[in-house]
């Protein structure tokens, strides 16, 4: 998304360089300053296109991702959208494993208007919603062009994050901001951001935010060898997170809506939340204080589901 840009070879090309935005309305009396990085700017709609090309391209460069390539992944919608983009502007075939019990149909449209194959799945037994990861592997291991794109476990996820969007934080803010909010989601973002803000200045705060129904650093899921643990695993293990703040989604709604009629701002429930946090954190540091925190999606994705539309 390059301002000096003036043609783009392809899509590709306007993913990040996502400018911050300041809060003039919402937070205006916290004292300290609210920063908020709106990455529903990105060309699917969320950050997840930063970690969708990373991971794509890293695959091609190991040659794990070959010319007519079918990419898969287990998936309940931001991932899977950036994925189904990145494979149509590079030719590849993707398929969404989705679990069927928390299958969203506007998720799912944004999918498959990018061409996306859409697989739901049960979430019965003792596996749950890792059945749709055991699924990918499965096919990898028997199909041949098969690359799964194991977003819970790869470091380019990490990467996408510590080498971009976080270098992107620093230079837009001359590298100074007391406090980074972020929801924990598949902890790349987390863990990416916050490592480099921390090598950065080991004083910026770094708070994590939970949502009250799943607590994913506070009471971690059992392991599951080659299913789970990965990022969420290295994120808990890192000491970067000082602070964890839990929310429930009624709060995260109610600021999504705040935030499109005060701000202008059309962001999904995971941005209310962060932006929820970040008020949290603004009114405890106070005055001359700058807060950073990411508007992770766009709100479209939320449409058919009526628990977020008001």
């Amino acid at each position: 998304m390059s301002s000096k840009r003036k043609i783009a070879d392809s899509m590709l090309d306007l993913v990040g360089d996502i400018p911050l935005v300041r809060l003039n309305r919402i937070g205006r009396d916290c004292g300290a300053e609210i920063l908020v990085k709106p990455e529903f700017l990105n060309p699917a709609g969320s950050m997840k296109d930063r970690v969708a090309l990373r991971m794509v391209e890293a695959a091609e460069a190991a040659g794990q991702l070959q010319p007519g390539g079918h990419i898969v992944e287990s998936t309940t919608g931001n991932t899977g959208a950036g994925l189904a983009f990145v494979a149509a502007v590079k030719g590849y075939r993707f398929s969404a494993f989705v679990p069927d019990d928390v299958a969203d149909a506007g998720r799912q449209a944004i999918m498959q208007a990018f061409g996306a194959n859409f697989v739901p799945f049960a979430v019965d037994g003792e596996l749950g919603d890792l059945a749709g990861r055991q699924q990918c592997r499965q096919m990898e291991q028997a199909q041949p062009g098969v690359w799964w794109s194991r977003q819970f476990a790869n470091a380019h996820n990490v990467a996408a994050h510590e080498h971009g969007t976080a270098r992107e934080i620093i230079e837009k803010t001359d590298g100074r901001l007391d406090a980074f909010v972020a929801s924990v989601g598949s902890g790349g973002a987390l863990l990416g951001i916050g490592r480099a803000l921390k090598e950065h200045d080991p004083a910026i705060r770094v708070v994590a935010v939970e949502p009250q129904c799943w607590p994913a650093l506070s009471a971690p899921d059992s392991e599951v060898d080659g299913l789970s643990g990965g990022i969420c695993a290295a994120l808990r293990a890192s000491g970067i997170v000082d602070t964890i703040v839990r929310l429930d989604d009624a709060e995260a709604a109610a600021m999504a809506d705040r935030l499109a009629r005060e701000e202008g701002m059309f962001c999904g429930v995971s941005s209310g939340a962060n932006v929820v946090a970040a008020l949290q954190v603004a009114r405890d540091l106070g005055e001359g204080r700058r807060v950073v925190t990411c508007l992770c999606d766009s709100r479209d994705r939320y449409f058919f589901n009526t628990a977020y539309v008001t």
